[in-house]
């Protein structure tokens, strides 16, 4: 009995965790932290007991979904595999498999369905919504009409069971100046409402800009698991309630304890205490801290910018009414090749210069095909054959969106099929069709 006890509980100082593999939450009045081969679990994060776990399934890259009941559900950093804590063991419980392809995205679960939007991976950005529910095991896109908010990752989400929405905020995406990439930050606030599948942006939180471009703060980090979304830095913490409009810097919060614990790892409702930790690969330090003392009793509150287009739309409906009925009269048909290459110029100047090269190749052997092989050369040799893969199917559609934005298409500019030699090789070539053009197409500035 002796023996088992020692086994199972052991009191030692907290664990190492390697960036990579491990995961902390909240569990009963106090917080677990699993790591590849233990289990840890601390109330005041001074005194830990631990035992070795022999869980078949890696802690590679885990992330706990926030949520609003008492679930413990984990997504892998990429998207795709789920896992639940449960009957203290942790098991998988998807059908799918590690994406890849949605780093940074947002995340909350109740009811044991999960909600997921954005995130970044596969050379793009994404801008759809996502659920995962136990009881089908499989990740859906939720339909949501058009329009959508921008591609982006590193936002903020809220659940509000209540209406039934979604709310996202901020956030951030690398788009192309010139050859460099460039870092853009997002203050747009929306609400996707899950009943009607409808989008619509609230407005924005562009103050936010003020304080992160302060040079005394260090790095800014998200934090999803509190009762709202909060962001926070050595000198700055706020916290956010979309559905008010409104965010709170919070004026008397621990900024000293920040300043020693950097990583703010969980938060417990039923305790309403904070989880934080410091230089966790190599000398790990953790800290419990009671909510009112870390966020402090004083806030200043920020209310949001609201959405004015509505307003712009309805004053200008007059005059799009007029414009639609002169379009009606000016259509004309053309050939797509030929518009595309007298629309050319602006075409490449919203593609990439990667883009437009593959752009150039298609139009150069219209209206024969070219075939997958040959436009991947065009990228970097450094790329492996799977990226270079990957890369042009997001090139291709990029492109294709482009080209449909520009000439006002609903349907592919793009044939895409087998090829006759080899089959196992896909070909592409630019429709060979004619278009309804309007001669005052180019003047509308959308």
């Amino acid at each position: 009995m002796n023996l088992i006890i020692f086994f199972f509980m052991l009191f030692g100082p907290g664990p190492k965790i390697n960036p990579l593999q491990h995961i902390v939450f909240s569990d009963a009045d106090g917080f677990r932290i699993i790591t590849p081969d233990s289990i840890y679990f601390t109330r005041d994060g001074k005194n830990f007991e631990s035992r070795a776990h022999y869980f078949q399934d890696e802690i590679y890259r885990l992330e706990p979904v926030p949520t609003l009941d008492e679930s413990n559900l984990f997504v892998a950093t990429g998207g795709g595999v789920v896992y639940k804590f449960e009957n203290d063991s942790l098991f998988r419980v998807d059908q799918s498999y590690r994406w890849r392809s949605r780093f940074g995205s947002v995340k909350a679960s109740v009811n044991d369905t999960i909600y997921l939007f954005g995130g970044y991976g596969e050379f793009t950005f994404y801008n759809d919504l996502l659920r995962f529910d136990l009881e089908n095991r499989e990740w859906l896109e939720i339909p949501v009409s058009e329009p959508r908010p921008p591609r982006k990752s590193n936002l903020l989400l809220q659940l509000d069971t209540l209406t039934n929405s979604v709310y996202i905020g901020l956030g951030s995406d690398t788009h192309y100046v010139g050859n460099k990439s460039s870092y853009r930050p997002f203050y747009d606030i929306g609400k996707f409402d899950i009943s009607s599948r409808e989008y619509t942006l609230l407005g924005y939180m562009d103050f936010i800009d003020e304080f992160q471009s302060d040079i005394a703060v260090k790095t800014w980090e998200r934090f999803h698991h509190y009762h709202q979304p909060l962001i926070y830095a050595n000198k700055y913490l706020f916290t956010f309630d979309f559905s008010k409009g409104e965010a709170y810097l919070h004026t008397e919060a621990d900024y000293e304890s920040l300043e020693v614990y950097s990583d703010v790892l969980s938060y417990n409702p039923r305790t309403n205490t904070f989880f934080l930790g410091a230089d966790l690969a190599n000398s790990p330090r953790y800290k419990v801290i009671n909510e009112a003392d870390f966020l402090g009793r004083r806030y200043v509150t920020y209310s949001m910018k609201p959405n004015t287009t509505n307003r712009i739309y309805f004053s200008l409906f007059g005059a799009l009414l007029l414009v639609a009925v002169v379009f009606r009269f000016t259509r004309k048909k053309v050939l797509l090749y030929d518009e595309i290459s007298k629309q050319r110029k602006k075409i490449s100047s919203i593609l990439s210069k990667e883009d437009d090269i593959i752009l150039e190749k298609i139009l150069e052997v219209y209206p024969e095909f070219i075939d997958y092989p040959e436009l991947q050369n065009a990228f970097e040799r450094d790329l492996s054959y799977e990226s270079r893969i990957k890369k042009l199917r997001t090139t291709v559609k990029e492109i294709d969106q482009v080209i449909q934005r520009v000439l006002g298409l609903r349907e592919s500019a793009f044939e895409i099929e087998k090829g006759k030699i080899d089959k196992r090789v896909k070909v592409i070539r630019l429709k060979e069709q004619s278009i309804k053009i309007t001669a005052l197409r180019y003047l509308w500035p959308f």
